[in-house]
C-alpha cells in the first residue's frame, strides 16, 4: 500500500514513522526547504529503503495516484487537502475502522495530558480494552499512529484522543468522536487563535451537538455550554488523590464526571483514582534531600500561574520557547510580578536565553537571574542548595524529565 505524508512538522514526521514502522511504502513532503527534520533524522537509517523523501516541493501527482493521504493538521484547510478529500483518499476515509470505537476527545489549554491518562486508568481496572494516544507534541505518538493502531485492532472498547487546541477541525474530520472533555481554556497559542475570544468559539464549534463534560470553573466554557446537546460540568475533586495541585484535581474531577457518563461507579472511580501516578513529564512534587522540588511542563503563562500560585518559591528554573514563539515570553510577566528570590533560564526547547533576558530587561526586572545551559550544571546548582523550595518548568519536556529522573533517583 502507498500512503503519502503532505507536510512534516512533528505531526507529518510522526505519521512517516508509524506508517515506516508498519511497513507502508511512504511518500513524504514539505515545501518548506528550511523543515527541521529532527524527530524523523532520529528514526531513519541509511537502510530505510520504504520512504520517499522530498524537501522543497510536493509533487502531486505522486500524491494523488496514492491509495491514501495523511495531511499535516495545519494543512487540513489548505486547497491541496480539500482535493486530497475530494479524491477520496484522505486517510481517514480509506482506514477508518477506528470510527465504529467509542471515542473520547480532551482537550483545553493545559490539563489534556493528565485527564487522558486519568479516564485511561479508571476504564482499564473496569477491564475495558482502552487505545490512548493523539497529540504529538503531548508526549504521544501522533493522530495517524493512534489511527493506524485502532485500525489494526478492532477489538478495543474505547478510543481516548487527547486534541491540542490547534487541531480541532482536523481532529473533528479524522475521528468519529462521541464525548469531548474540555479541561480549560487559557492564553496558549494565541499567534494562532487570535485572541481567548476567538479560541473560545472553535471550542463551541468543536462541541456542537456532541456530549460534554466542561470546566464549571472556567467562565468561558460556561458560556458555550448551548452549543453542545449534552453538556455536564466538573469542579474540583473532592476524594483522595496522590498529585500536587489544584489543578489536579479539576483534572480528575473531569475524569470523574466523564466516567460516571460511561456508566462507571462511584466508588471504583475513586478507588481507581487513588492508585493513580503523575504522567511522565507533567508536574509532581518531590522531597530532594532538604529540598521541597515541584517540576513539570508549565509552557504558558496559565500553567506557570496554577503552580505558583500553590505555593511560594524561592528559586525558579525555567526552560525557554523555540525561537520565534514570543508568545511564550507572556510567562516572564507573571514572574516579574512574583518575584522569586532567583530566577534560572536554561535553554528547553531552543537556546533562546538570550531573547528571555530581552525580556526582562524590559520589564525593569531586577532580582537575581542565572543562565545556566548544560543539566549536569543545573543538577550541581540544585545540589548546593540548602533549606528552599525551588519550581522547575517551562519548556523543554525532555529536559524537565531527565531533570526530574535525575532528582527522583
Amino acid at each position: 500500500m502507498q500512503i503519502s505524508v503532505v507536510g512534516l512538522g512533528v505531526e507529518g514526521q510522526k505519521a512517516t514513522i508509524s506508517l515506516l514502522k508498519r511497513g507502508f511504502n511512504v511518500y513524504s513532503s514539505d515545501i518548506n526547504r528550511n523543515i527541521k527534520l529532527d524527530v524523523l533524522n532520529e528514526y531513519l537509517d541509511d537502510s530505510e529503503e520504504n520512504l520517499d523523501l522530498e524537501i522543497g516541493s510536493h509533487n502531486t501527482d505522486k500524491i494523488f495516484k496514492s491509495d491514501a493521504v495523511a495531511v499535516s493538521p495545519s494543512l487540513f484547510k489548505k486547497q491541496i487537502c480539500q482535493t486530497i478529500i475530494e479524491k477520496n483518499i484522505f486517510i481517514s476515509d480509506v482506514l477508518n475502522k477506528h470510527k465504529k470505537i467509542k471515542t473520547i476527545a480532551v482537550t483545553g489549554t493545559n490539563g489534556k495530558t493528565t485527564t487522558s491518562h486519568m479516564i485511561y486508568h479508571i476504564l482499564k481496572n473496569e477491564n475495558y480494552n482502552v487505545l490512548l494516544g493523539g497529540n504529538g507534541g503531548g508526549g504521544f505518538e501522533g493522530y495517524i499512529d493512534l489511527l493506524l493502531q485502532a485500525n489494526q485492532n478492532n477489538t478495543y472498547d474505547y478510543l481516548i484522543i487527547e486534541v491540542c487546541d490547534m487541531t480541532l477541525e482536523f481532529c473533528q474530520y479524522v475521528f468519529d468522536i462521541d464525548m469531548i472533555v474540555v479541561t480549560n481554556v487559557g492564553y496558549d497559542h494565541m499567534d494562532v487563535h487570535g485572541s481567548i475570544e476567538h479560541y473560545t468559539e472553535e471550542l463551541g464549534e468543536f462541541i456542537k451537538n456532541k456530549t460534554c463534560i466542561l470546566n464549571y470553573n472556567d467562565e468561558n466554557l460556561r458560556k458555550i455550554k448551548n452549543k453542545s446537546n449534552n453538556a455536564l460540568f466538573f469542579k474540583t475533586y473532592e476524594y483522595p488523590l496522590n498529585l500536587f495541585g489544584e489543578f489536579n484535581l479539576q483534572n480528575a474531577d473531569a475524569a470523574r464526571v466523564t466516567c460516571s457518563q460511561l456508566g462507571i461507579k462511584n466508588e471504583n472511580i475513586v478507588k481507581s483514582l487513588e492508585t493513580f501516578k503523575s504522567v511522565e513529564g507533567r508536574t509532581l512534587k518531590l522531597k530532594y534531600n532538604d529540598l521541597n522540588i515541584v517540576a513539570g511542563k508549565t509552557d504558558n503563562v496559565d500553567a506557570l500561574k496554577a503552580v505558583l500560585d500553590e505555593e511560594q518559591f524561592n528559586i525558579l528554573i525555567i526552560g525557554t520557547a523555540r525561537k520565534g514563539e514570543t508568545f511564550r515570553l507572556h510567562i516572564l510577566d507573571y514572574i516579574n510580578k512574583y518575584k522569586p528570590n532567583t530566577l534560572i533560564l536554561f535553554p528547553g526547547l531552543e537556546d533562546t536565553t538570550y531573547d528571555y533576558m530581552k525580556y526582562l530587561n524590559k520589564l525593569g526586572y531586577n532580582q537575581d537571574t542565572l543562565i545556566i545551559k548544560e543539566v549536569e550544571d543545573l543538577i550541581n546548582y540544585i545540589n548546593n542548595q540548602k533549606n528552599v523550595n525551588i519550581f522547575i518548568g517551562g519548556n523543554g519536556q525532555s529536559k524537565i524529565t531527565d531533570i526530574i529522573n535525575i532528582l527522583s533517583h
